[in-house]
């Protein structure tokens, strides 16, 4: 189970996780029903079973999870820990959805703990209505390929009002929840700390080419705090030293919603994250940044360990 994270001030994740919400029927959209919203939200285990893996779901959870999947009123959404595309046929409608999955190469599977079935895949995972036209999609190997079991990077890249947009789905190594992740001898931080200078090159590119872009996902790591190594490695202006202090005048993204907390009741600070490039600064809504609880916050009876994660751009 992944969760705790940080961001920090200068230019990185929003975290955003979605409250369920009812769609009323009308021929015309309201403004804000005409914003394109982005949704990331680690789903925990689907299967294309829904009675196989480490989170087998009743019939009634299935439904339930598609349900919860509609009332996001989501136009992207950014999946993680999922096992395949029939996976996210289970709970979108293919008939409305594109999916785009990581091709990262199988894993082993493992006995899952607690319930002694076998796991399935974790992947990242993308769905886009069919309404946007999807430019190119990119595989990030060099995250997966440090050591097997890790997950690809996945970039998608939009028609949006004209412009290219890109979106980076991560799902980042999970168990360093330090604040700083150099100084710890554990593995986990060693492999996140091969994975944050791809993530930092990739923010740089686009940033260089003054291009728009949302990093979205689970970081697995606590960024909020400005003091966490983490969040002070990515968030750098202009290439400053690691150890200055962040400018958020100068970053080049910024955090859509740094004074959200998880939605999880044992862990408090998020580990999803939503990094918002400046360029898309005047198509931000303001204060969109939400967490969508699901219906029953219980934590044994929440529908995934992470809830989904929103935000909307004019």
């Amino acid at each position: 189970m992944n969760h705790p994270f940080k961001t920090s001030a200068i230019a990185l994740c929003a975290l955003l996780t979605a409250a369920c919400n009812t769609t009323t029927p009308s021929k015309e959209k309201t403004p804000e029903e005409n914003n394109l919203r982005v949704v990331t939200w680690n789903i925990e285990h689907l299967a294309a079973k829904n009675t196989e893996g480490c989170k087998p779901r009743s019939n009634e959870e299935l439904t339930e999870l598609q349900a919860y999947a509609k009332s996001l009123k989501a136009d992207v959404i950014a999946f993680q820990e999922v096992g395949s595309i029939k996976a996210l046929e289970t709970v979108l409608d293919k008939d409305q959805w594109q999916f785009i999955i990581s091709n990262r190469k199988d894993s082993p599977s493992y006995t899952c703990r607690g319930n002694g079935l076998t796991s399935t895949q974790q992947k990242v995972a993308f769905a886009v209505r069919k309404s946007l036209v999807v430019e190119q999609v990119v595989q990030h190997r060099q995250f997966s390929d440090l050591k097997m079991g890790l997950r690809n990077a996945l970039e998608v890249q939009l028609n949006y009002r004209g412009e290219t947009l890109s979106l980076l789905n991560v799902h980042l190594k999970s168990g360093c929840f330090v604040d700083d992740y150099r100084r710890s001898d554990k593995d986990s931080c060693k492999l996140l700390a091969k994975q944050i200078p791809l993530l930092d090159k990739w923010v740089e590119d686009k940033s260089q080419a003054n291009a728009p872009f949302i990093v979205l996902g689970d970081f697995n790591h606590r960024l909020s705090a400005p003091y966490n190594r983490f969040s002070r490695d990515l968030y750098h202006p202009n290439g400053l030293a690691n150890n200055a202090p962040n400018d958020v005048t100068k970053a080049s993204f910024f955090n859509a919603n740094l004074m959200l907390t998880g939605c999880h009741p044992y862990y408090p600070a998020p580990i999803d994250h939503m990094l918002v490039s400046n360029t898309l600064a005047s198509n931000y809504v303001q204060n969109s940044a939400q967490f969508h609880y699901f219906d029953n916050m219980e934590p044994k009876k929440m529908l995934s360990d992470h809830c989904a994660l929103s935000l909307d751009l004019k």
